[in-house]
Parts: structure tokens; C-alpha cells; sequence
């Protein structure tokens, strides 16, 4: 199947949140209050990106089963599912506290969904990172049900812009008046204080600085790298697997062989493995160019 070089959703796939602000639909060019999250080509089955081709629209999900070569490249053998799931977040308040849960709590009880690998990187507002302290399982069971007081034994960081945190499974976290970036493997697996697996899944020890902050504007796991670039002039990339492009500062254009497209503040690109080539060019602008692994 012959893909376009750059592929943009047909429609924005905005998510409302009891928490969500006005920042994301206000970039976006809505005038809606309560957008807590914007996935960004999702291909998660609970909220499916449209991506817009000649033909029309069509899900990620079908599109990946038509074209999974085309847009994975080098690791189609690596994958049977769109690998990543990337969203802006916009946490007017706070989020309630969670946990995701490792791969063999979650096949304890059961889950049918993989594991949940993720990073922040921030844009502004404040971080909860695992516990500061180290806990025993008595003191855990008598603090898990006081979310005010289990959030004062938790690493809190006022983060300035693009610092970045990698969330393990296990590590209890949460975020207040913060506007972000998420990228995660492509799962929702997350348990809050209210549910009972939670107990199992969060980690009781002390969580370091460094197992948890990342290089400021990059960041790294085993599933994916993500860094902001700095694009005043023109940027050229050969790639072998697909990368998203998201628009945080300014604005772009995307050049390749077969075309030109423009790409501006707040929206996203996936350039497909085929396009083989493209650049970047603005003259100032701030992408963060998100490559799976």
C-alpha cells in the first residue's frame, strides 16, 4: 500500500477529563472547556485516531493492518500492534494519584492489556514522582487510604519547560496544574488508590531522582526516544521506522521527496517508514520527534 509522506488525523481526538483545562482546545482552535487529553494518531481500541488519506478517513487500528510494513519499517517483525500512544495532557487541579502495574502484577490478575511504559515530558506545573521515603507494608496500608498524606511522602518536583520524567510500572505518581506530553507503550492499564489491585502493584521502596528524571527536552526507554528540537533553519532525517512529529513552539514545514506539508503549534505528524527521507524546516520552532524502538 503506497502511503502519503506525511500522514495527519482527520479529526482531533480530544478526550474530556473532570480535570482538564482549556489550554489544548484553545491551541487547537476550539472554544471548549474540560479537555483533559488529546491522543495524538492513537491506535488504542477504547479511542482510535482517524488518519485522513485521498480516499478518506480511516482508523489507525485498520490502516496499521493494511499498511504495517509501510509505516513500521525495520521493526514490523518486532510488533503486531501500533506500538505507542502519545497525548497531551492539559491537569487543571490534580490528577488522582495511580500506578501502573508491572507485566507479572497485571498477569496475576488476570489483565488482557500489556503493560504500561511511559515518560512526561513537561511543559509546566508540578510532578509527583514515587515515594521519598522508604515504607514497610504496615505503613503503606495505613496511609493508602489518605491521599493527602500518601502525597506528602512522594518526590515532588516544580518542573521548569521540557524537563522529563520516565514513569516505571510500580511507581505511584501524579501531576497538579501541569500541561505535558505523555508517550507510553500502547496500553491503559491503570490502577487508582480506590481499587484493591493497587496494593499489589505500587512499589513501597524509596524511588531516586535518577531512576525516574531524564535529560532535559530527551528522554529514553527500551520502547521509544523522544527528543525536542531546537529547528531554526532546516533539519534533514533518513529514518527505517516511523516517526511522530508534534508541534510545540512555532511553526514548520515537513519536506520529502513527494511533498510538502505544513505543521503547526499543538498538532502532530506520523511520517511513515516509506517515506525513507524528510526535513524540517522553520526559522524557529520547537518539534518533538518521537521514534519507537
Amino acid at each position: 500500500m503506497e502511503l502519503p509522506s506525511f500522514l495527519f488525523q482527520a479529526t482531533e481526538n480530544l478526550v474530556e477529563r473532570p480535570w482538564g483545562g482549556e489550554w489544548i482546545s484553545l491551541m487547537k482552535g476550539f472554544r471548549k472547556k474540560g479537555i483533559g487529553e488529546s491522543w495524538e494518531f492513537s491506535a488504542h481500541p477504547s479511542n482510535p485516531s482517524q488518519v485522513f488519506l485521498k480516499k478518506g478517513s480511516v482508523k489507525l487500528t485498520e490502516l496499521f493492518v493494511e499498511a504495517k510494513k509501510e509505516i513500521l519499517g525495520d521493526l514490523a517483525d518486532r510488533y503486531t500492534a501500533f506500538p505507542l500512544l502519545v497525548k497531551l495532557i492539559d491537569v487543571s487541579g490534580r490528577l488522582d494519584l495511580h500506578v501502573h502495574p508491572s507485566a507479572k502484577v497485571a498477569e496475576s490478575f488476570g489483565e488482557t492489556e500489556g503493560e504500561k511504559q511511559k515518560a512526561w515530558i513537561v511543559l509546566k506545573g508540578t510532578i509527583y514522582v514515587g515515594l521519598s521515603e522508604n515504607l514497610t507494608q504496615e505503613n503503606f496500608e495505613e496511609i493508602i487510604g489518605d491521599e493527602k498524606l500518601l502525597l506528602e511522602k512522594l518526590n515532588r518536583f516544580e518542573s521548569g519547560i521540557y524537563d522529563t520524567f520516565v514513569i516505571p510500572p510500580g511507581v505511584l505518581h501524579t501531576a497538579e496544574n501541569s500541561r505535558m506530553v505523555e508517550i507510553s507503550t500502547n496500553s491503559e492499564l491503570t490502577y487508582g488508590l480506590k481499587d484493591e489491585k493497587a496494593k499489589k502493584a505500587i512499589k513501597i521502596d524509596r524511588t531516586q531522582d535518577f531512576e525516574v528524571r531524564g535529560k532535559k527536552g530527551k528522554v529514553e526507554t527500551e520502547f521509544f526516544t523522544a527528543e525536542v528540537l531546537d529547528v531554526a533553519g532546516r533539519l534533514d532525517f533518513t529514518i527505517n521506522t516511523f516517526n511522530l512529529l508534534l508541534c510545540l513552539e512555532g511553526y514548520a514545514l515537513l519536506r520529502s521527496e513527494k511533498g510538502v506539508a505544513d505543521l503547526q503549534k499543538g498538532y502532530s505528524c506520523l511520517v511513515p517508514a516509506s517515506t525513507g527521507s524528510y526535513a524540517i524546516q522553520s526559522e524557529k520552532a520547537k518539534v518533538l520527534r518521537i521514534i519507537p524502538k
